[in-house]
């Protein structure tokens, strides 16, 4: 498994990666309002990689739908921005975890 990050040139992000490729990726899945955490966490490391418009375009088609005329005008300005890099992270551990809770239920 590999995830795919879009990042930009303007953002200190490619130059954190770069100088350190060491990293993390954490996902939280948090309702409070019933006690629900479910989290899933990768270390690993990642790399920046030059940008590709087309990857991009195949990538924001998967949750944004074939027709770019109904994209958001910054999804459809991303993929051809030539600031834009993207950060390949690969995961050398996982760790998933159900934290639910009972909440505290006051009246």
């Amino acid at each position: 498994m590999r995830s795919w990050i879009i990042a930009n040139d303007h953002d200190t992000f490619p130059l954190r990666i770069a100088a350190e490729p060491r990293c993390a990726i954490g996902i939280v899945d948090f309702d409070a309002s019933i006690g629900r955490v479910h989290h899933a966490g990768f270390r690993g490391n990642a790399t920046v990689e030059s940008w590709e418009p087309e990857r991009a375009r195949r990538l924001l088609r998967r949750y944004l739908g074939d027709d770019e005329a109904h994209w958001d005008s910054r999804f459809r300005a991303t993929v051809n921005n030539a600031s834009n890099r993207w950060i390949r992270f690969v995961p050398e551990t996982a760790v998933i975890r159900d934290q639910t809770y009972a909440p505290n239920v006051t009246e």
